[in-house]
């Protein structure tokens, strides 16, 4: 494996960084709970239940992106 070459991606090539896409799944998913948490669709009863996912998730980039860019966080 030592012959593999790391080539970037085409983001990478462009100039967007992991951290520029972290930030931008985060924002993502505090709108999606943003989302739930005010859609009338959604029976008041049922928020709760259909928001754990979406925190789940968030909690575990957040986590995440504290552990990868430490020095990066404001």
């Amino acid at each position: 494996m030592s012959n593999v070459t790391n080539f970037p991606s085409p983001r990478e090539r462009a100039g967007v960084s992991m951290l520029e896409d972290m930030d931008m799944l985060l924002d993502g998913l505090m709108d999606a709970m943003i989302a739930i948490k005010n859609s009338e669709n959604i029976a008041e009863e049922d928020r709760e239940a259909d928001m754990q996912p979406v925190m789940d998730l968030f909690l575990k980039y957040v986590t995440l992106r504290g552990e990868r860019y430490p020095s990066e966080e404001e």
